[in-house]
């Protein structure tokens, strides 16, 4: 996350990484990461979406962090069958709000690389500016029992 993926960008110092994980069958999604460097004492986070690169969108999920300049972000949800597919196609972000900047203060926009299993993915959050950081994204859907 930085805060050159804001919408407007952000100057900052702040970066972050998460790991988000994804039930693309129940759409359970936990995220579990942390940010530092913020200019100001964070003061929420969230998953947004639909929203592409450079553009904004609502709330899909609620984030508890930890505040301060340096701290953690959790927390769990369940996204529709609608928001799943946003967040697959790269359609949904997180970012880190602030005290000084209450719109978010860094950001990271979730993107999908391609699968090594057919059960498992992994994908790493586009790091648009220099001082970035990543999120990773694990997606496991059930095995089928025979």
């Amino acid at each position: 996350m930085s805060g050159a993926q804001e919408v407007p960008p952000v100057v900052t110092a702040g970066t972050g990484f998460c790991t988000v994980t994804l039930d693309d069958v129940t759409g359970a999604v936990s995220v579990s990461g942390s940010f530092s460097g913020l200019t100001s004492t964070a003061t929420a986070a969230h998953i947004h979406g639909p929203a592409p690169a450079g553009a904004i969108a609502g709330i899909l999920v609620t984030l508890t962090e930890t505040g301060g300049t340096s701290g953690n972000v959790s927390g769990s949800g369940t996204l529709s069958p609608a928001n799943i597919t946003n967040l697959l196609n790269g359609l949904t972000y997180i970012n880190v709000h602030t005290t000084i900047n209450g719109g978010g203060e860094i950001r990271g926009q979730i993107t999908q690389e391609v699968p090594a299993l057919p059960w498992q993915w992994m994908a790493v959050l586009a790091v648009v500016a220099m001082a970035g950081g990543a999120f990773v994204l694990t997606r496991r859907s059930p095995l089928a029992a025979a």
